[in-house]
């Protein structure tokens, strides 16, 4: 097979972006690979994050605008939102909605807590707000708040959501005969609504959907479990747990083969003017439904 091009990443393979010490004295630590950045997407943000027992990964934060959300890969741990501390678990999925629901993570365990987050990219728009520091940082440059200025604290508990817990349901692609994902929609059920995230399992031998891209969303995956071949554009790459894809907008035509059963989770955003292209197909998908754009193949 050829060689992996850029697009295809695996967390353990890329350099790390540790904590500076200056942060030690308020208990936050971290260790960071930005997979999304490796792997060429622009529009959204994915990274692995790995927090050492009993520190915290992040100052506690809330994003004016910008959604996130973040899944527990390994370990145990604490989930701060606003008023709420909350456990954790490998399968936890927790979505953090703009606004100020001030969140970070703790960890618990005996064993470092490892998690893959996401979100938004907002940055001529968004502010982040830490208030526990007295700082509200926008397009770099921070200014000083006075924390009695703040809005009263929100969050909730349907804010996280184990996966385990959330309804399996089979999606039978309508263009692709014999193509089934067993997803649960842990986004919707997590509470976002600009960006997508949803845990995937596909049996032995079967396809995650048919030959397409899109025009307005980046989308990724992150294999969990399982060992797959990924085609791009008209090359196939061998992929495994592990393993981080990014598929820019526009980019090369795609679409996975599991050789065992694999889980993974998927993400992208809803974008409404977005169109998906099935070239093989001569198809795409839009607001409007699905519309042809290529005489049948004879």
């Amino acid at each position: 097979m050829p060689d992996r091009p850029r697009s295809i990443v695996r967390g353990e393979d890329l350099a790390a972006l540790d904590s500076p010490p200056r942060l030690a004295a308020a208990r936050v630590g971290f260790r960071v690979r930005p997979l999304s950045d490796a792997a060429g997407l622009t529009r959204m943000g994915v990274k692995i994050r790995e927090i050492p027992p009993g520190l915290t990964g992040t100052h506690l934060h809330f994003h004016d605008l910008e959604e996130e959300w973040a899944y527990v890969l390994a370990g145990r741990g604490i989930v701060r939102i606003g008023p709420l501390s909350l456990p954790v678990r490998s399968g936890s999925f927790t979505a953090f909605p703009p606004g100020p629901r001030p969140h970070h993570f703790v960890a618990s365990g005996d064993g470092p807590l490892v998690i893959l987050e996401g979100g938004e990219r907002r940055w001529g728009e968004d502010s982040c707000t830490y208030p526990e520091l007295g700082v509200r940082s926008c397009r770099g440059e921070d200014e000083r708040i006075e924390p009695g200025s703040l809005p009263a604290f929100e969050g909730g508990a349907e804010q996280l959501v184990h996966t385990g817990d959330v309804d399996e349901r089979a999606r039978k692609h309508p263009l692709a005969e014999g193509v089934v994902r067993h997803q649960r929609a842990i986004d919707a059920a997590a509470g976002l609504t600009r960006q997508a995230c949803a845990f995937v399992r596909v049996e032995a031998g079967g396809e995650t959907t048919a030959f397409h891209t899109h025009t307005g969303t980046d989308e990724w995956v992150y294999l969990l479990s399982g060992e797959a071949e990924v085609r791009l554009g008209s090359d196939w790459h061998d992929v495994a747990a592990g393993d981080f894809i990014g598929h820019p907008a526009n980019s090369a035509a795609h679409v996975m083969r599991a050789r065992s059963e694999i889980t993974y989770l998927m993400g992208g955003e809803h974008v409404a003017d977005d169109v998906v292209l099935y070239p093989e197909l001569g198809m795409r998908l839009t607001r409007a439904g699905f519309e042809r754009i290529l005489p049948t193949p004879t």
